[in-house]
């Protein structure tokens, strides 16, 4: 007599195997989810400092990114107070370390004071922006 397909034992085996190499993988892809969020978010804020520095050297006046942990979010001001823009960092990233004033302002000639946000998700990744006296912004 010829067996033919799997005995049952063999199939509950086979489907353990499964769970626990899905399990495995679902840990995985969590924590690549996080670490694509922060990379997105900090070239995202990088990009805001730089087109904030442009627009403070275009227009001849001062702008100011706040930053704003209570909320995960930053915005660009006038000095009169006018936003002019603002944005929520998605969920697992937050400030992990901010200037003393928590602010980073540009002045009309494009210098600006140094100083270094860092922004981190939930595994153990960091991202840290510097920016310089000269108000040069870089991702490090």
């Amino acid at each position: 007599m010829t067996r033919r397909g799997f005995t049952l034992i063999e199939t509950l085996i086979g489907v353990a195997l499964a769970g626990v190499i899905a399990g495995a993988g679902a840990m995985v892809t969590t924590s690549l989810a996080a670490t694509v969020r922060l990379a997105a978010t900090s070239r995202t804020l990088v990009q805001t400092m730089r087109e904030t520095r442009a627009q403070a050297l275009a227009e001849g006046t001062a702008l100011e990114i706040a930053f704003d942990v209570a909320t995960s979010a930053w915005s660009v001001r006038a000095l009169d107070g006018t936003i002019r823009r603002a944005e929520i960092m998605p969920s697992p990233v937050r400030f992990a370390a901010l200037p003393a004033s928590a602010r980073i302002r540009f002045e009309s000639t494009g210098v600006a004071a140094n100083g270094t946000v860092v922004l981190a998700s939930t595994s153990s990744a960091q991202r840290s922006i510097v920016v310089n006296q000269r108000g040069r912004v870089r991702l490090g």
